[in-house]
């Protein structure tokens, strides 16, 4: 989808690429499909890793770049957590913020992540007239959570760090013994996505990030009914906390 520029005002932004490798052979494998990720002087890089020897490829390849070394903790949410607390740290902005990982499935890797690619263009030359929170993501994995088995972490998350969306967000979910919600809010399956700085200045809310990384699941982990996760829980939040602010989430 052709993003819509009549909102929108030409600049030369600055973007960061988070990105997470969960497995440095498909992290390969994304530098030779989107190779404009990696070679324009305004996109910073912030690349994480679990794995020392990731790490020392990491830095070898992109010796002017941010790489960390995490904990394998979270999947690609953790570690997106904890460079999102090193930017608030230093003080950091950027007009655009793309969020990707390492999806071992290709096709589902590439279906996230070609609308992104495709629109980089866009990114790095427009920005919206007026300020508002924005997050963009793959049509294709736009789901609703009315059937949501996260509720009871989606709504610990909020009240230990947004407590003024509690009320708003039991107005979406009333019935949490049913996990029916009455009123549904979306979010972009796969955690692939680009944000703006207004989105970004959501993050700076949250109470104790380190605390939040530090409750999530170690390893590889799946979501299902008998095992709600708390890693899954902010995959959803990413979504909601759009329409908690009166938005939508920009399709493309």
């Amino acid at each position: 989808m052709e993003l819509n520029k009549n909102k929108y005002k030409q600049k030369q932004n600055k973007l960061a690429l988070i990105l997470h490798v969960g497995n440095i052979k498909v992290f390969q494998k994304i530098i030779e499909d989107y190779p404009n990720f990696f070679n324009n002087e305004r996109i910073d890089l912030y690349i994480s890793c679990n794995k020392n020897d990731d790490y020392d490829l990491l830095k070898t390849k992109f010796p002017n770049s941010n790489i960390f070394i995490f904990g394998n903790i979270g999947m690609d949410i953790g570690p997106f957590l904890l460079i999102i607390q090193y930017m608030i740290n230093k003080n950091l902005t950027y007009d655009y913020y793309i969020k990707i990982h390492t999806k071992t499935d290709p096709r589902w890797r590439n279906v996230m992540i070609k609308p992104i690619y495709n629109n980089l263009e866009f990114f790095l030359n427009y920005i919206t007239i007026e300020p508002s929170i924005q997050l963009y993501g793959c049509k294709e994995f736009y789901y609703n959570g009315n059937f949501n088995i996260n509720y009871n972490y989606i709504l610990d998350i909020i009240k230990r760090n947004y407590p003024d969306y509690t009320d708003k967000f039991l107005n979406f979910c009333k019935k949490p013994n049913q996990l029916q919600c009455v009123k549904t809010p979306y979010f972009i399956a796969g955690t692939v996505f680009v944000f703006n700085q207004e989105y970004f200045n959501l993050f700076k809310k949250i109470t104790n990030i380190n605390y939040e990384y530090n409750i999530l699941e170690s390893g590889y982990i799946t979501n299902d009914e008998r095992n709600p996760r708390k890693t899954h829980a902010w995959e959803y939040l990413f979504g909601y906390i759009v329409f908690l602010n009166n938005n939508n989430i920009i399709l493309i």
